[in-house]
């Protein structure tokens, strides 16, 4: 399953920066958001959105096997927190079920993680 995380910033070049040096540091295509394999990457297709003031970005969310989007959510929350500008933040991602005719059948789903400034 694919997840995302759908970012509203001050600045998305700074948070990519900010990403991909966290990545780096860490030797790894990810940036470790937690120590059981939580992680953050950008998708260099993906550019951000809007203009001056609150821009839009949609980061790569790594979640490893057996980690609930609840874990994740606080995990995330914990590192956005020492991150600066973050406005919003959302997991978003796609369930798959079959109904009675064997079709798959896509549900978006997707959680809040409340980010608080203080």
């Amino acid at each position: 399953m694919d997840y995302f995380l759908d970012l509203k910033t001050d600045s998305a070049e700074d948070l990519i920066s900010a990403i991909e040096a966290d990545a780096e540091a860490a030797g790894a295509a990810d940036a470790p958001v937690s120590d059981n394999g939580i992680g953050l990457r950008n998708d260099p297709a993906n550019k951000p959105r809007g203009g001056e003031g609150i821009q839009l970005l949609t980061l790569l969310l790594t979640m490893p096997v057996g980690i609930t989007v609840d874990v994740a959510a606080d995990q995330i929350k914990s590192y956005l927190r020492r991150k600066r500008g973050i406005r919003e933040a959302t997991i978003t991602w796609t369930e798959e079920t079959l109904d009675a005719d064997g079709n798959v059948d896509p549900i978006p789903r997707e959680q809040r993680v409340e980010v608080d400034e203080s």
